[in-house]
């Protein structure tokens, strides 16, 4: 779970640096997609990215940002299927990989918080029986 975790991070860093670098293309898709003001939703992404891409990495809230995460791809995959339309494979426009993401983000999050349930614990979904 640690390697998929870190990989849940990982793939943040390229998925933001292409929003930095190609930062007018990124607002083109984002105006595409209905989000308004694009420019700040851009930025908005960029940082929760970021975030994300750090906590999930080194394991820091990982609990609270493996949702965030899936929180995330769920938006992505909505503002794919909003410009091209719902389709599968990920190299033709479609949500497959953010779909996986998003599901990989979320065992994270579950897995997080049977480690270590704080506040939320009574309403977290037990994979193992207490004690173990």
């Amino acid at each position: 779970m640690v390697v998929v975790r870190m990989l849940c991070g990982l793939f943040y860093f390229p998925h933001a640096i292409s929003k930095i670098i190609g930062f007018a293309g990124a607002v083109g898709f984002f105006t595409r997609a209905g989000f308004y003001p694009p420019e700040a939703f851009v930025v908005l992404s960029v940082t929760m990215e970021l975030i994300c891409g750090i906590g999930l990495t080194l394991g820091i809230f990982t609990k609270y940002l493996g949702v965030v995460s899936a929180g995330l791809m769920a938006v992505a995959g909505y503002a794919i299927v909003a410009i091209y339309g719902l389709s599968w494979f990920w190299g033709g426009h479609g949500i497959e990989y953010l779909l996986f993401w998003a599901i990989a983000s979320l065992a994270v999050a579950l897995n997080a918080w049977n480690q270590e349930p704080g506040i939320f614990g009574y309403f977290a979904w037990r994979l193992r029986p207490p004690g173990d």
